[in-house]
């Protein structure tokens, strides 16, 4: 019982904060990965960006979605890497 307790409240954790859990550890499924992949595209959607770094921020996230399909996660996180400092350099 315990066991299943302190296995929820990590579970429900994780579903709270996303973010933090997602920079904390690595995906071990496409789809979690491709989710980080979305997760990002959607964090582009809502700023004004410039054509060009729209365009950069399109081949990068094409990229890092190659590589959760090949369930190369590390590089596709070192690529999100990116992605968020692009995202985020105004």
């Amino acid at each position: 019982m315990r066991t299943f307790l302190a296995l929820a409240t990590t579970v429900a954790l994780f579903l709270a904060t996303p973010g933090i859990a997602q920079e904390a550890r690595l995906p071990v499924t496409p789809d979690e990965c491709l989710k980080a992949a979305f997760d990002l595209s959607v964090s582009a959607e809502e700023r004004a960006l410039a054509d060009e770094k729209i365009d950069r921020i399109e081949e990068l996230l094409t990229q890092m979605e190659g590589y959760c399909d090949a369930n190369q996660f590390e590089e596709a996180m070192a690529v999100a890497s990116d992605l968020r400092s692009l995202i985020d350099a105004q």
